[in-house]
């Protein structure tokens, strides 16, 4: 694989930065070491407490949620009690129903002599 080719700046940098970590002494390298520790095993726990305060802000708003959809009152209603006319549904599930969809061109001719006479 390719690697694009590094800067000289950073070249530099990179050298200086070991030099500097080559000249410390043995107490400030163990605390370094603790600090960095110290600073990996922090996040674990930090995303421990976020994953549980959003596991549980979930589970309230479920709670709401369902809450408020059971004590909501039941306004709606099957299509065939709203309009007095029965399903297509109804008319597939009815032996009758097979019988009637033969005919189609005839209810739809008197359905159009019913519009005549009506209007």
């Amino acid at each position: 694989m390719n690697t694009p080719p590094r800067e000289p700046w950073l070249d530099r940098s990179l050298a200086l930065l070991d030099q500097s970590a080559e000249s410390l002494d043995a107490a400030t390298l163990s605390r370094l070491n603790r600090a960095r520790q110290a600073a990996l095993v922090q996040p674990t726990l930090r995303h421990w407490r976020v994953g549980l305060a959003l596991a549980g802000t979930a589970a309230l708003a479920l709670m709401i949620g369902i809450g408020h959809r059971a004590l909501a009152p039941a306004t709606r209603m099957p299509p065939e009690h709203v309009t007095g006319q029965a399903t297509a549904l109804d008319v597939l599930a009815d032996d009758d129903g097979l019988e009637l969809s033969e005919d189609l061109d005839f209810y739809a001719w008197f359905d159009a002599e019913q519009d005549d006479v009506d209007g």
